[in-house]
């Protein structure tokens, strides 16, 4: 199924670039997610949906578009691992309640689309309060053709443990009710939910290895599973060709996750030198979604999150920054993720935060461009502006490496080719 979506989408993508006329692209400057410094006035050929050439000076075939952008950085489409498209700011848990499958894919729809307008191509959704798969439609949706919007990779839901982060454990014990998660107990009920997360079209699978900060009456500290639990998963997702990603806090269910093998860690924000070295050791990514927690803490009361996960956000803040930069500083893979459980306009805020924890302005913009693709298997097609890659560009005004806030302000994307926010400068 991985396989076959990513050939639909990229296939979906040339059929609707083809129609489209050659274009070149005049950047004031180009960061091409390979050169560590950017490039000055590079210009950017590109014709049925892929970039056929960059350079100075490239010369407009006859009825080409020409989009001047003198004033402006380009980049590659940026790429969001930690993408929940169908949370809205506030009480989420609550909210999931009160809205139908259809509800909730309508607003996943509109939400991928903001993500794409603030330059964000490529999306990865990592589990989502759903239990109908609304964000594998939207997913498919988007690949047909039939919506605009960013490509989609999706794990359906969160698989979490009894009384673990994606259970309801604020509900009271006596309501019958089925929670819009999957809460699995054992082994056997394990490879039941990944078959099933499989079956329906996941491209991931997910895993809540802790406890969280917006679940009730769980320890973000504590392992949620066993390592027997784990095992299940994760041999059950490999032999079905699917990548196994694991939410998690503390370091002892992210180190029982990381000998279990799974293939990617979300948050890791008590993170400790064993587990580094085992990520380093196994070429895990780290995707460490900063911006969220801060969100909490400075938005939450307004927003109506509840107060105990507002003090358990508080209780992990200054060692999430300690136990990230000790991260950061010791070349751990680092991918972009943000969780949107705040407005999916004010995602781009986390590269801000990477580089307050110790990243370069570069390499937190290759979190969001060639690191992001590797992780996702598509970096020969994507992450980077070269010869014969997908035409996915984006450019904000001033220059991102020397103010980093520059990616907030998104002002030209082109998906596939095909401009879908066009800047200032535009034209024929």
């Amino acid at each position: 199924m991985t396989s076959l979506w990513i050939g639909l989408g990229l296939a979906a993508g040339a059929s609707a670039a083809g129609a489209q006329p050659a274009t070149v692209v005049r950047c004031g400057r180009l960061i091409d997610g390979r050169a560590d410094e950017a490039s000055a006035a590079v210009d950017v050929q590109v014709a049925g949906g892929r970039i056929a050439a960059v350079g100075k000076g490239v010369a407009a075939p006859p009825g080409a578009r020409v989009i001047d952008l003198a004033g402006a950085t380009c980049l590659p489409g940026f790429m969001d691992l930690h993408a929940h498209i169908l949370i809205n700011p506030g009480d989420v848990l609550a909210d999931s309640m009160r809205k139908s499958s259809a509800r909730k894919a309508l607003e996943g729809l509109r939400n991928a689309q903001v993500r794409l307008q603030n330059g964000f191509t490529t999306l990865r959704d990592p589990g989502d309060e759903d239990l109908y798969y609304s964000p594998i439609e939207v997913r498919d949706a988007i690949a047909r053709g039939d919506f605009e919007g960013p490509r989609l990779f999706v794990a359906p839901h969160m698989i979490s443990s009894t009384g673990g982060h994606g259970d309801f454990n604020d509900l009271a014990a006596d309501l019958a009710l089925q929670v819009p998660n999957v809460v699995v107990d054992g082994p056997d009920a394990m490879r039941k939910a990944v078959r099933e997360e499989i079956k329906h079209g996941a491209d991931w699978i997910k895993l809540a290895a802790t406890g969280g900060v917006m679940s009730a009456a769980d320890d973000p500290r504590a392992q949620s599973f066993t390592d027997e639990e784990f095992r299940a998963a994760v041999d059950e997702a490999h032999r079905q060709g699917r990548k196994v990603t694991v939410h998690a806090i503390g370091a002892g269910g992210l180190k029982a996750a990381l000998r279990a093998g799974v293939d990617g860690i979300e948050h890791g924000a008590l993170i400790d030198d064993e587990a580094i070295a085992m990520m380093k050791e196994r070429n895990v990514p780290l995707v460490p979604t900063i911006y969220v927690l801060d969100y909490i803490i400075e938005e939450g009361e307004r927003r109506g999150i509840p107060a105990d996960r507002i003090a358990k956000a508080k209780s992990l803040q200054a060692e999430r920054d300690r136990c990230l930069r000790a991260a950061f500083a010791s070349g751990v893979t680092i991918a972009f993720g943000s969780d949107t459980i705040f407005p999916h306009e004010t995602a781009n805020r986390e590269f801000a935060r990477m580089v307050r924890l110790g990243l370069s302005p570069m390499a937190a913009i290759r979190t969001a461009t060639i690191n992001a693709a590797r992780v996702l298997g598509i970096d020969k097609d994507l992450g980077t502006v070269e010869a014969g890659k997908r035409a996915d560009i984006v450019a904000v005004p001033g220059d991102p490496l020397a103010d980093v806030t520059a990616l907030e302000s998104v002002s030209f994307v082109m998906k596939d080719g095909r401009v879908v926010k066009p800047g200032a400068d535009s034209r024929r």
